[in-house]
């Protein structure tokens, strides 16, 4: 409470804590001003319905919200009310912000269903045409062109998807040296030029079964991190080693398990991360950036997509020296063959079979019929469930491939059909959509399968023998 000469006159034991931090003033003395804002300014705001916002930009950034009121008794008074409400206004941006991550995600869902759909036909027409024989070695260059464009296409959406949630793990193995060359030259490219970029690695092959995507996004959060820890440049360095890990256990890594190790060190030379944050960064939208910079996620993302691969990351503070973090994932001892060579050895033969093929999208139909044929199998085409119903009750199929997302009749409710009708008939998804919810359950049960457009065609072959197969 003050005085009519603006002297502060009462205060509780929360209000003495409060003033501390937004006046020097004590009881007895004249308070000119509260945190930015002059006595004459609140006093003439006394009058407003709401309270009035006191940010103490910090660090740590406060938010109090002021209330003045005027007391007429026999002579004039002044009620201050405070409350320090800077949780409860982190909580609520926190709160707009993962609303705002949801709607992204539901654009996100919607485009990526649409544009899988479209790298699904241009991805099969393309190896189709890598197929062809006395194929002129120009024309499988350019070929091999579009069907990397087409992965790293596929590979943007599939980062869009993540807002969502929507996406899934395809795990595949991968060497990460190349990987990583690829990234350290996509880096360079894109990066300050007063930010030195390097990978060093023993000669060896570095096998490891993950999604290249989401390996790629660990990678990239990494190096966005250090980048902006190294504002006047730096060194932004990446290591490949091996680390073998036996019963006894490592010293050094207490938390890893007896085999073998892919370590992936990534160290920068920027300001480092304060011992006080440190337990916090693993944290979901914990972020030391200023709004709008950073949200959070980041790290946490990281940490999420290593601990799916069964690996794990660890990280250092070097002080001045800048801040490493190493990537540990199990190693895969055997190698594949390319997918190349795969293609080449693909055997899949559908003689004497018929597929019914439930798609939409037209360009996909024809282009999914085009493969099929391929091997050899005899295609009927329907554009959604209730034609596909019709078909099923004048033909006979070895199985049925279908989208999920069709106007009318969609591919679960056909499903449901399918196993009260014809209950040995195999149903094998194809859908821009990963499948959640009561459609994930679908891939608990006998006989069903999927695959996520865009997929390759050996992808296709080697899922249609196990499933095939499967009994």
């Amino acid at each position: 409470m003050l005085t009519e000469d603006y002297r502060l006159e009462i205060i509780n034991s929360e209000g003495r804590k409060y003033l501390k931090q937004l006046s020097s003033a004590k009881v007895g003395d004249v308070i000119t001003s509260l945190g930015p804002h002059t006595l004459s300014e609140l006093i003439a705001r006394s009058e407003e319905p709401l309270p009035v916002d006191i940010i103490l930009e910090g660090p740590p950034k406060k938010v109090f919200e002021l209330q003045m009121r005027s007391v007429q008794n026999d002579v004039q008074q002044w009620v201050i009310a405070l409350q320090d409400v800077t949780f409860i206004r982190e909580t609520q941006e926190r709160t707009q912000m993962q609303n705002r991550l949801a709607t992204v995600g539901q654009l996100a869902a919607g485009i990526g269903h649409d544009f899988n759909n479209i790298m699904a036909a241009i991805l099969v027409y393309t190896e189709l045409l890598l197929q062809e024989q006395n194929l002129p070695q120009k024309f499988e260059k350019r070929l091999n062109i579009i069907k990397q464009q087409i992965e790293q296409a596929t590979n943007l959406i599939h980062q869009m998807l993540d807002f969502s949630r929507s996406s899934i793990m395809a795990e595949t193995q991968i060497d990460l040296h190349p990987f990583l060359k690829e990234l350290e030259k996509l880096l360079s490219r894109t990066f300050p030029e007063t930010i030195q970029i390097t990978l060093d690695g023993e000669p060896e092959k570095y096998f490891v079964n993950v999604d290249p995507t989401r390996m790629q996004q660990v990678f990239m959060n990494l190096a966005i991190n250090a980048r902006d820890a190294m504002p006047n440049g730096g060194k932004l360095s990446f290591k490949l080693s091996s680390l073998s890990c036996g019963e006894t256990g490592n010293k050094e890594y207490p938390f890893l398990s007896a085999g073998e190790w892919v370590m992936v060190t990534v160290s920068d030379t920027g300001t480092g991360i304060p011992e006080d944050i440190m337990p916090h960064i693993y944290e979901p939208f914990f972020t030391t950036k200023e709004v709008g910079k950073g949200t959070g996620l980041g790290l946490s993302q990281v940490f999420g997509i290593i601990k799916q691969f069964k690996g794990h990351i660890e990280v250092k503070n070097t002080g001045e020296a800048g801040t490493t973090f190493i990537v540990f994932l199990p190693k895969n001892i055997t190698s594949s063959a390319s997918d190349e060579e795969q293609i080449k050895n693909t055997h899949l033969d559908g003689s004497g079979q018929q597929v019914l093929l439930v798609e939409d999208n037209p360009a996909t139909s024809k282009a999914l019929t085009a493969m099929l044929e391929m091997f050899e199998y005899k295609v009927v085409t329907a554009f959604n469930g209730l034609e596909a119903l019709e078909h099923l009750q004048t033909m006979e199929f070895d199985f049925v491939m279908s989208d999920v997302v069709m106007p009318e009749m969609g591919g679960v409710e056909l499903y449901h059909h399918i196993q009260a009708e014809w209950p040995g008939l195999k149903v094998l998804f194809v859908t821009g959509h990963p499948l959640r919810g009561k459609e994930k359950k679908l891939l608990e049960q006998k006989g069903v399968s999927w695959l996520q457009k865009p997929f390759t065609i050996q992808q296709f072959s080697q899922l249609i023998e196990t499933f095939l197969k499967d009994d």
